[in-house]
C-alpha cells in the first residue's frame, strides 16, 4: 500500500482530485433526496394514497428495503466489474424507477417503485465513497471522505428548498388530469426533480477515468499506469517519473488478486468472496462497524426521516407554546388546537407544509459539522472526535424531552440528528483505511446494510410508537449514541 501512496504523494493533491470529489459528492446528494426526501413527498402523497399512518411509515422505508436487499450484490459486483462500471449503470437504473415511481396511481405500485429506486440507489450509495479513496494515498482518505458526506449537507437543503417551489408556491395547486387515475400533482413534480443530482453526476463521471487501485488489483498494469499519467498530467503537467513507476510495479505485485473461472454459483460466489472479511483481522472490525452503523442509522436517517413531518406538525400547533415540551406541542390535543381534521393517530390529508425552512437549518448545520469535523481531523484523533460527536447527540436527546423553548428545541433536534450522521461518515472512512482494494466495496456494502436497517426499523418504530409514548421513545433514541460510544471502544480506529 505504501508504494501506492508514494507515488500518489508525487502527483500531489490538484485539479483531478477536485473534480472527483465534486462528482462522487453529487452522487452521494443522489441517495438523501431518494431516501431522505419520502419524508416529504410521502405525507404529501397521503390525499392522492389514502394512506393510513402504517402505510406511511411502510413507504417511507420501502427504498431503505430496496437497498438492504441489493447492497451486498452491488459490493461484489462492484469488485468484480470495476467502480466506475456499477456507477454508471445504477445511476440510469435508479433515476428510471424513480421516475416511474412518481406516475403511480396506487398504493402498492408507488411502494414496489420506491422499492425498486432503493434497489439501485444503493449502487451509488456503496460506490461512491470506496471509488473516491482509490485516488488518493491513505493519509488523505479520512478528510476527502468528510468532504463528499459534506454533500449529503446540501442535499438535505436541496430536499426542503425544491419542496418550497413545488408545494408552497403555485405549482402546489397543481391539478392536472393525465389519463385514468393518474392526476399531475406538485408533489410528483417534486419527486421528479429529486433526481438531478444524479443526472448532472452521470453526465460528469464521462469524464473521469476507472479507479486506478482496481486495475492493479485486477492486474491490469497498462491502464492502472494510464489513469495515473492522466492524473498526474491534469494536476503538474508532467508525466510520472521512472521512480514512481517502480513504486506502481511494486505496488501491483503485492496487491493483484487472480481472477479464476469457477463452476460456483453466484451466491456461493458472493458468499466465498465475503469470507475473508469474517477472518482475522477484519472480523471485529467490521462486527463493531456493523453495530454501530445500525444504531446510527435508527437515529440519523430512521427517527430523522420524519423530521420534516413533525416540525410541521409543531408549526401547525395554534396558540401559545410557552411552557410546553416538544412532544407536548405535536402529540397532547387538549392543550391547544391543531390544525388537523382527523386523529393524531392516523396520516392526514395536508399538502399545506409549513416548515422547510427548519430542514435548510438542518442541511447548513450538517455541511457546517463536516467542515468542523474535517479541520479536527488535522489535530485530533479520530475515535475522540466520534466519541465527543456521540456523547453531544445523546446530551441533545436528553435536552429535546425536558427543553421548553422553541430555539433550543429545535437545535437539539437537529443535533440528535446530524451529529450520528457525520460520524458514520467518519466510520465510513475508518473503514476503507483499513480493508484492502480487493475487500473494500464489500466491506463498505456489509456496513452500510446495516445502517439502512437500522433506518428501516427506526423510521417504523417511530412511525407506530412515538404518538403513543413521545418522551420514553426519544429517550430510547437519544441512549443509542451512548451505546455506540461504547462499542467504539473496542475498534482500532
Amino acid at each position: 500500500m505504501e508504494h501506492f501512496d508514494r507515488a500518489m504523494e508525487g502527483i500531489g493533491f490538484g485539479k483531478v482530485h477536485v473534480f472527483v470529489i465534486v462528482t462522487l459528492g453529487l452522487i452521494q446528494m443522489l441517495t438523501v433526496p431518494e431516501t431522505m426526501g419520502m419524508g416529504i413527498v410521502g405525507p404529501a402523497s397521503v390525499c392522492d394514497f389514502r394512506l393510513s399512518q402504517v402505510q406511511l411509515a411502510v413507504l417511507n422505508s420501502a427504498a431503505f428495503m430496496g437497498i438492504i436487499c441489493s447492497n451486498y450484490f452491488w459490493g461484489y459486483v462492484t469488485d468484480k466489474r470495476g467502480r466506475r462500471w456499477t456507477l454508471q449503470r445504477t445511476l440510469v437504473l435508479s433515476t428510471l424507477c424513480s421516475l416511474t415511481s412518481m406516475f403511480m396511481v396506487d398504493f402498492h405500485g408507488f411502494f414496489l417503485m420506491r422499492f425498486l429506486t432503493g434497489v439501485f440507489v444503493a449502487g451509488p450509495g456503496i460506490v461512491a465513497p470506496t471509488y473516491l479513496s482509490e485516488f488518493f494515498p491513505r493519509r488523505l482518505v479520512s478528510t476527502v471522505i468528510t468532504h463528499m458526506y459534506m454533500f449529503t449537507g446540501f442535499a438535505i437543503m436541496y430536499c426542503p428548498l425544491m419542496a418550497t417551489l413545488f408545494l408552497k408556491t403555485s405549482l402546489g395547486e397543481m391539478e392536472v388530469p393525465i389519463a385514468g387515475d393518474l392526476v399531475l400533482r406538485s408533489w410528483r413534480l417534486l419527486g421528479c426533480s429529486y433526481v438531478l443530482p444524479g443526472l448532472i453526476s452521470f453526465v460528469l463521471l464521462l469524464f473521469i477515468p476507472e479507479s486506478p487501485k482496481f486495475y492493479f488489483m485486477m492486474g491490469q498494469m497498462q491502464k492502472g499506469l494510464g489513469v495515473m499519467q492522466w492524473i498526474s498530467r491534469r494536476n503538474t503537467g508532467r508525466a510520472l517519473t521512472p521512480e514512481q513507476i517502480v513504486w506502481l510495479h511494486h505496488f501491483r505485485a503485492h496487491c493483484q488478486v487472480k481472477r479464476q473461472k469457477t463452476d460456483e454459483h453466484l451466491l456461493r460466489s458472493m458468499l466465498n468472496d465475503a469470507m475473508p472479511l469474517f477472518r482475522t483481522p477484519y472480523m471485529a472490525t467490521l462486527i463493531g462497524a456493523c453495530c454501530i452503523m445500525f444504531l446510527l442509522g435508527m437515529v440519523a436517517n430512521g427517527f430523522g426521516i420524519w423530521f420534516t413531518a413533525m416540525r410541521n406538525r409543531y408549526i401547525m400547533r395554534k396558540g401559545n407554546k410557552d411552557h410546553m415540551s416538544f412532544c407536548q406541542v405535536i402529540f397532547v390535543p387538549d392543550i391547544g388546537l391543531v390544525l388537523e381534521p382527523e386523529n393524531d393517530v392516523y396520516a392526514i390529508c395536508n399538502d399545506d407544509f409549513k416548515s422547510f425552512y427548519e430542514a435548510v437549518y438542518m442541511g447548513a448545520i450538517n455541511v457546517l459539522l463536516y467542515n468542523v469535523c474535517w479541520l479536527l481531523l488535522f489535530k485530533v484523533p479520530q475515535s475522540m472526535i466520534l466519541t465527543i460527536f456521540l456523547l453531544g447527540a445523546s446530551t441533545c436527546g436528553f435536552i429535546l424531552i425536558v427543553s421548553m423553548n422553541f430555539w433550543v428545541q429545535l437545535i437539539s433536534y437537529i443535533l440528535l440528528l446530524s451529529l450520528p450522521m457525520v460520524v458514520m461518515g467518519l466510520l465510513g472512512s475508518a473503514l476503507l483505511r483499513t480493508i484492502p482494494t480487493y475487500l473494500r466495496a464489500k466491506a463498505m456494502c456489509i456496513c452500510l446494510m446495516w445502517s439502512r436497517v437500522g433506518a428501516i426499523v427506526g423510521a417504523i418504530a417511530t412511525g407506530n410508537f412515538i404518538h403513543v409514548q413521545c418522551e420514553p421513545f426519544i429517550l430510547m433514541i437519544a441512549i443509542l449514541p451512548l451505546v455506540a460510544v461504547g462499542i467504539s471502544s473496542f475498534l482500532p480506529l
